[in-house]
């Protein structure tokens, strides 16, 4: 539960409170409106994480008390914009519709934990994973690849198409509803049917959004990324045929896909907001690469059953990769805009 309500939203809401606006055509948030919900996210990921390590329950929990009261807060920020889109009679924007479906699905996934964490009950935690991993992480990245892959591309790319029709997004939140179902139920043909028209889908995606041209760098990586989708999938399809593959589909999607695309988008928003080239850096380069050999080394220590250095390699790959990247992108943040704009 801590990988997954504490390490991503953070990077989703700020996303998310930023683009919000703008998919509506509205100003930027104020200060005051995504000010509260950083600090609750901050203050409770601290405690949280400090519970962790002191091993001191009752930290763990107001920790992820205090993160849920800021993402709760960030839910009434976003719904009081598309209200007010659908107050002002504008075309519905379903990439924030379901961004939104998403975060308060993992609002709820978020309950669940804090649940576990006093009852100790299995099937809670599986059930606050499953919420965490479909219907909350791979809703938004899907949402948000479907929305921002096309916009790169065509900005980017010459003659690109820009492919991203609404019913793709219907077409994926049915499917991770049944596949949800499934993993609950312990439904393997239902599963095994889910599994594999996801993988089918998110394939024909990418192929769709592959370059049929030259492209730069930083649209390359989100095109790479984004192939961990239905890789994730189709491992998941032969793990309902009877393979022994053990979470090795959750680690494709989690670190392999998700991973690999708060890489690329990071860095992608990180220079165009500060005045830099749209172009991935040494120091990307290095973190994107590392996320893909910690995929594919805690993918096989998965199949492997587990197997120790395997596991303790891609936990290296993980750590030590992004470190150049995280460094250079705190001196970004800390300092004005190259080319003299506000921020």
């Amino acid at each position: 539960p801590a990988m997954l309500y504490l390490l991503l939203p953070p990077f989703i809401f700020g996303f998310l409170m930023t683009v919000f606006p703008r998919w509506m055509g509205y100003p930027d948030l104020a200060a005051g409106q995504y000010g509260p919900v950083a600090v609750l996210l901050a203050t409770g990921s601290l405690l949280a994480h400090s519970g962790l390590w002191l091993g001191i329950d009752a930290i763990l929990m107001s920790g992820f008390t205090v993160f849920g009261t800021g993402w709760a807060l960030a839910l009434l920020v976003l719904g009081r914009l598309i209200r007010q889109n659908a107050s002002d009679a504008k075309s519905i924007c379903w990439h924030a519709v379901s961004a939104l479906a998403a975060l308060t699905l993992g609002l709820i996934g978020l309950l669940a934990a804090l649940a576990f964490f006093a009852t100790a009950s299995a099937e809670v935690l599986k059930i606050a994973n499953r919420i965490g991993i479909t219907l909350f992480l791979l809703p938004v990245f899907l949402t948000v690849c479907h929305r921002m892959v096309p916009f790169f591309a065509g900005s980017a790319v010459k003659d690109y198409v820009r492919w991203r029709p609404d019913w793709l997004i219907g077409a994926l939140w049915i499917l991770l509803a049944a596949k949800f179902a499934a993993d609950l139920g312990g439904w393997l043909a239902f599963d095994l049917l889910a599994s594999t028209a996801l993988a089918a889908l998110s394939g024909f995606m990418a192929w769709k959004w592959w370059p049929r041209g030259s492209a730069p760098g930083l649209f390359k990586v989100l095109i790479w990324g984004f192939v961990w989708a239905p890789v994730g999938f189709s491992l998941s399809t032969f793990k309902a045929l009877g393979f022994n593959l053990g979470r090795a589909p959750d680690h494709a999607l989690m670190i392999g896909f998700s991973c690999s695309l708060l890489i690329a988008m990071v860095t992608r928003v990180t220079h165009g907001h500060s005045g830099r080239p749209l172009e991935m850096s040494a120091a990307a380069w290095i973190a994107f690469f590392s996320i893909q050999i910690a995929a594919f080394l805690r993918v096989s220590a998965a199949i492997a059953d587990e197997h120790g250095f395997l596991l303790i390699s891609a936990a290296g790959a993980f750590l030590v990769g992004p470190l150049p990247w995280l460094l250079r992108h705190a001196k970004i943040y800390g300092t004005p805009r190259l080319d003299g704009k506000p921020g």
